[in-house]
């Protein structure tokens, strides 16, 4: 399978990796299946778009979520995006090597719940503080290799526990085809996925990047939910790097 994905070495000379650094093994950048300058290097291309919605949210907040206007570049506040899609049941409450994914009934995935974390006071310690969206394509190779080489990291404890992650699948295995719950179970399982794995088969989150542009990655910082960082193609290194930043 590793035959058929596009991998670009980005350095001959890597990054240091500090323990909270995503240990990826092969540092390698992604390209996007139709979104980079030529050289594989992830392009962010902002829309310089804000809004509002027509009417505010029944309520908002500090302590529920922030409230408009909502924007999709660096700096702007995230709107709460809500998914249905599957996880562990406890996966605000749990070490990321400890997690297993229960695909026995789907549920409600949305921004808001890595903002507020669980609510059991015991859970308090795992609270994130930076979301990870990773928005995904069936018939993307490199989304294929992102996702597989993440969950690699993250099943063994390797990703910084104070990073939540959630993989937006938003098609098939065919440009143009939905996501369904059939294909995301079968997305899950092919890669053993043990983190959040949300549908987005009305591609809500265009808002952000073209359909053939992904993957397309996007932290967002969880005390203020603004966007950190977003990117159109691919590059785990990358996002290490801003990860990091992040945390210094």
């Amino acid at each position: 399978m590793m035959s058929r994905f596009l991998r670009l070495v980005c350095s001959a000379h890597p990054p240091h990796r500090t323990a909270f650094l995503l240990v990826l093994g092969a540092l390698v950048a992604v390209a996007g299946c139709s979104d980079d300058n030529g050289n594989g290097t992830p392009q962010d291309q902002g829309s310089d778009f804000t809004y509002t919605p027509d009417t505010a949210p029944a309520a908002c907040g500090v302590v529920i979520y922030p409230c408009p206007p909502y924007g999709v570049d660096a700096n702007d506040v995230a709107s709460n995006m809500s998914f249905l899609g599957f996880s562990d049941p406890k996966d605000l409450c749990k070490d990321n090597q400890d997690k297993v994914m229960d695909v026995s009934s789907k549920h409600r995935i949305a921004f808001q719940d890595w903002y507020l974390g669980d609510p059991d006071p015991s859970c308090a310690k795992y609270k994130k503080q930076l979301l990870w969206v990773m928005a995904s394509a069936g018939w993307c190779g490199p989304c294929q290799d992102e996702v597989s080489a993440t969950q690699a990291e993250y099943a063994k404890g390797a990703v910084d526990p104070r990073v939540g992650i959630v993989n937006v699948v938003f098609e098939n295995d065919k440009l143009g085809e939905p996501a369904t719950e059939t294909f995301v179970k079968k997305w899950i399982s092919t890669f053993s996925l043990t983190m959040p794995v949300a549908m987005d088969p009305d591609f809500t989150m265009g808002i952000y990047f073209e359909k053939k542009s992904v993957p397309f990655n996007m932290l967002i910082d969880l005390k203020t939910m603004k966007v950190y960082h977003r990117q159109t193609g691919g590059s785990l290194t990358t996002i290490g790097q801003k990860i990091s930043t992040f945390f210094q």
